[in-house]
């Protein structure tokens, strides 16, 4: 998916972001048919950087080991071409820089996901669940800086709620 942000609310410059995407369900392939763009999304999935982030629910805090989509290339590849057992093992950090109003997409993508959108100060204000579709939408109402993909139900299962929970980022190295 490959959305075009509009300003966020201070009149921020827009950003052309890239989400989440094309999960083929075979890597390569599109409905069986050879996708040109797969070798070069699994590229840019397996060079996203891991890190290390926590979600913070009330007392609670868990650690969780992230790919980090921080280029607008890996903003574009996301989950794209990748297989069930990699969206099952992995989650994806998008990282804006700035608060950004996109949509993300689930076209082609053979597991629904949940997506948790967070401002700038780690504030999760919007938890989503995506069901494969190739023609639906999905976003937040208002701007945000990260989006944090997972398989679906992995928010839940966590104790992780909107308007409950915060992302903690620490600066990059």
């Amino acid at each position: 998916m490959i959305g075009r942000a509009r300003p966020g609310a201070a009149g921020r410059r827009g950003v052309l972001a890239g989400a989440l995407g094309l999960a083929c369900l075979v890597p390569g392939t599109v409905g069986g048919q050879a996708d040109p763009g797969c070798d070069r999304y699994r590229a840019a999935f397996a060079a996203m950087p891991i890190r290390m982030v926590s979600l913070q629910a009330g007392p609670k805090t868990i650690a969780v080991r992230v790919r980090v989509a921080d280029t607008p290339e890996r903003q574009a590849a996301g989950f794209q071409c990748a297989t069930p057992q990699e969206i099952q093992q992995n989650l994806i950090l998008f990282d804006f820089a700035q608060d950004v109003l996109t949509q993300f997409h689930m076209n082609n993508v053979p597991a629904p996901l949940d997506i948790a959108f967070a401002k700038a100060d780690g504030r999760i204000f919007s938890i989503l669940t995506m069901a494969p579709s190739p023609t639906a939408l999905y976003g937040p109402m208002g701007p945000f800086r990260y989006a944090l993909e997972a398989r679906a139900g992995f928010y839940a299962s966590q104790g992780i709620r909107q308007g409950e929970a915060r992302l903690l980022v620490p600066a990059p190295r």
